[in-house]
């Protein structure tokens, strides 16, 4: 999605958009080797069994299924409405990873 002028991002365009992205990004995730290069790079060479990977995948696709957490992304939404330079994807992804790490934590700590 392209930029678009300030009035043309109401809040429920707003989610939306959040919403395509965050999508997007964690089903990246679903693809194996995706995830065990997220893991790697992110959780500092982290590896975990197939089995937890199975379950992880499968937390992963609901939150992807579910719909925003409006309290997370409070903050993003506001600003996004007072910017003139929406959408931001670095800072959606900071949101997203946010709410990916709650899921992985469970399987690698």
């Amino acid at each position: 999605m392209q930029a678009s002028s300030f009035t043309t991002w109401n809040t429920d365009r707003i989610i939306e958009d959040i919403q395509t992205r965050r999508i997007a990004l964690i089903k990246g995730l679903l693809i194996d080797q995706q995830l065990e290069t997220y893991l790697v790079e992110v959780y500092e060479g982290q590896k975990i069994s197939q089995v937890k990977s199975e379950f992880l995948k499968r937390d992963l696709k609901q939150l992807s299924e579910s719909t925003l957490d409006l309290v997370h992304y409070a903050m993003l939404i506001r600003k996004a409405k007072e910017s003139e330079g929406w959408p931001n994807p670095p800072v959606i992804e900071e949101f997203v990873h946010a709410e990916i790490r709650q899921v992985v934590l469970k399987y690698i700590a």
